[in-house]
């Protein structure tokens, strides 16, 4: 039993637990996986962002289905009768000129100063930005840019059409330029973006495009520009003001020869040398025919086109007065004695104007230089005209009844403080009108001013043209009153008018490019403004004037009449005129200015009776061809033309 019990009570045997399987773990992505996760998730990101971008800043770029068409402002083109152009105003565009119709050097100039890796980049040169970076960075401030031609393009139609002003720096407008050059590089070809750039781009003195500013500098298309220059031309590009050879001829050709050296560097030339020496004579030689004073004359017509047909709206003609010939012989007659006495009467500046009898003018030399000074002597400055003025006290004397022949006082006259001297005249007691103002007796024009009033010397001045206020009282008749050259040289070109009334002018007509005709001058009669006793005394004595008087050194011919004045030693004048036309001239009334800007003094002894007579007398003496239209329909041709086949 107790057996039994035993085996009964032997535990069974328990089985073994199973162990559970451990769980396989997943490895996670790599170092190198979670990099390339993450770029792909920002490039994805970028993609989205910079696509927005584009299409926000893309959403109000300009029209750009006309690109290749030349954008037109009114022009104007300022010539003589004879088809002499003498000056071109407003923005000038010429005909589009392709970069295949350029000599090679032409275009190559531009993308040596500008873009050499034109025609290797996409639009924007990404070398050229990191090597004008690094330049900038070793030079401690901005020496090179970096931007392509292709990106000029784009900024100037972004100008141009108003998206922008020239001084907006913005990032959208950077952003909106580099976008538009990426454009333009997909949509057109190298040559084609260079022929819009070529024909848009600014060059100063209101030209655009390359023909342009060929035609404007160097008076000829830009198919036949010299290499020299090509260069010029390209270096107006950083400046173009300060580097104009109209206006600064020794700094182009030193941005001329940087040019140059830099088209060697690029690889378009093998040396510069050849090019350079030659190519600085004929710059200097076309500016100085450029700076000819006819340009003073052009400004004063330019500025009065306005009030004759309003608002310019059109490229223009307008067909001139002025006569070559007689201009060239205006500015070396004066420039010549300017030179030679200007020293010792310490006289630094002159002005002359020469016109016919009814008001056209014939020449205008507003100054020594219009390159230095474009202020007109001429036009704009108003000065006392002194003894000059003293003609019209006389002829109000002669309307008053008394004739060359009426004796009056010479003595010195005084009233209460007041002294005034006569400038080397002893008094002789009494003397004729016709002496006094052969002698300029300053006693004699007072008196006569007392005699007949100040108001009616006022009165002859006004109606012969001078338009400035005049004193009320005796010094008017000192010639206290201002004027200018033009307004004093009208009023006596009445004398030789016969008595009628002279306004002067200069355009003889205006027309559209078409040749559709906008104004033209009618040559009507002036009103007779002078009775034919008192006219006939006062060209009596202005004779006298010259042929006994201060105006001695004008007696060139008989029928030469005129007046000398002098403003203490301030301004010394010359007005008169010379009446008999021969076969080769024609009459000419001509004014005369001699002193120095702001009013500095001249020597003493600089009257009216030195210089600005002498001028007078020499011009008359060479008296140029008569005025006529010598090339009648023939197409107009440049002054530089112009001088070349004289």
């Amino acid at each position: 039993m107790k057996l039994y019990a035993e085996k009964r009570a032997k535990p069974k045997k328990v089985p073994k637990k199973k162990e559970p399987k451990a769980k396989k773990i997943k490895k996670g992505p790599t170092f190198l996986g979670r990099i390339f996760r993450l770029f792909l998730m920002l490039g994805i990101w970028g993609l989205i962002v910079l696509g927005l971008s584009v299409l926000w800043f893309s959403h109000d770029l300009p029209d750009l289905k006309n690109l290749q068409a030349n954008i037109r402002k009114p022009s104007v083109t300022i010539q003589t009768e004879d088809g002499v152009i003498i000056g071109t105003y407003g923005d000038l565009y010429e005909d589009m000129i392709k970069v295949q119709d350029l000599p090679p050097y032409v275009p190559q100039a531009l993308m040596a100063v500008e873009d050499r890796r034109f025609y290797s980049h996409f639009g924007v040169d990404i070398i050229g930005l990191v090597r004008a970076a690094y330049t900038n960075y070793r030079a401690h401030r901005v020496v090179q840019g970096g931007s392509t031609l292709t990106q000029q393009l784009a900024k100037n139609i972004l100008f141009t059409q108003g998206s922008f002003s020239v001084n907006d720096r913005s990032y959208k407008r950077k952003i909106q330029e580099v976008l538009l050059a990426v454009w333009l590089e997909w949509k057109f070809t190298k040559d084609q973006i260079l022929t819009m750039y070529l024909n848009r781009v600014y060059f100063g003195s209101g030209t655009y495009g390359i023909d342009a500013a060929a035609r404007k500098y160097f008076n000829k298309s830009a198919k036949n520009l010299t290499v020299f220059e090509a260069a010029v031309v390209a270096g107006l590009l950083k400046a173009p003001s300060k580097y104009s050879p109209a206006q600064h001829p020794k700094r182009a050709a030193a941005r001329g020869k940087l040019v140059l050296e830099t088209m060697v560097e690029a690889g378009f030339l093998k040396d510069y040398k050849p090019y350079l020496d030659q190519g600085v004579k004929e710059l200097t030689a076309t500016t100085l025919k450029q700076n000819q004073g006819a340009k003073y004359f052009a400004d004063w017509v330019y500025e009065t086109i306005p009030s004759i047909i309003g608002p310019i709206d059109k490229d223009i003609i307008v067909v001139t007065t002025l006569d070559i010939d007689t201009q060239l012989h205006a500015e070396k007659i004066a420039l010549e004695h300017l030179e030679t006495m200007g020293k010792e009467l310490k006289t630094s500046e002159v002005s002359f104007v020469a016109m016919t009898p009814n008001g056209a003018i014939r020449s205008m030399v507003g100054g020594k230089s219009y390159g230095s000074s474009q202020f007109n002597r001429v036009t704009q400055a108003v000065r006392q005209p002194g003894s000059a003025f003293k003609t019209f006290i006389y002829l109000g004397a002669l309307e008053s009844g008394m004739t060359p022949e009426t004796m009056i006082d010479d003595s010195p006259f005084s009233r209460g403080n007041w002294h005034p001297s006569n400038f080397k005249w002893k008094s002789v007691g009494m003397v004729t009108l016709k002496e006094a103002l052969a002698r300029s007796i300053n006693s004699v024009s007072i008196r006569l001013t007392e005699q007949i009033g100040p108001r009616k010397v006022a009165e002859v001045a006004k109606r012969l043209g001078v338009t400035s206020t005049l004193n009320n009282d005796l010094t008017i008749s000192l010639g206290t009153g201002e004027a200018t050259l033009l307004e004093l040289t009208t009023a006596y070109a009445t004398f030789a008018n016969q008595g009628r009334a002279v306004w002067p002018y200069g355009i003889l007509e205006i027309k559209d490019k078409s040749g559709h005709i906008l104004y033209k001058h009618e040559n009507t009669p002036g009103k007779s403004i002078i009775g034919s006793a008192a006219l006939q005394g006062m060209r009596e004595m202005l004779r006298g004037v010259i042929e006994f008087g201060s105006g001695r050194a004008a007696n060139v011919d008989p029928t030469v009449a005129g007046k000398t004045g002098s403003n203490g030693d301030i301004d010394a004048w010359f007005f008169g005129y010379k009446e008999t036309p021969s076969e080769n001239s024609e009459p000419i009334v001509v004014g005369v200015w001699t002193g120095n800007d702001n009013n500095r003094p001249m020597a003493k002894i600089s009257t009216g009776s030195r210089m600005p007579t002498r001028i007078a007398g020499a011009f008359f003496k060479q008296t140029p061809i008569k005025h006529q239209v010598r090339s009648g329909n023939k197409s107009p041709v440049t002054l530089d033309d112009y001088l070349k086949g004289l």
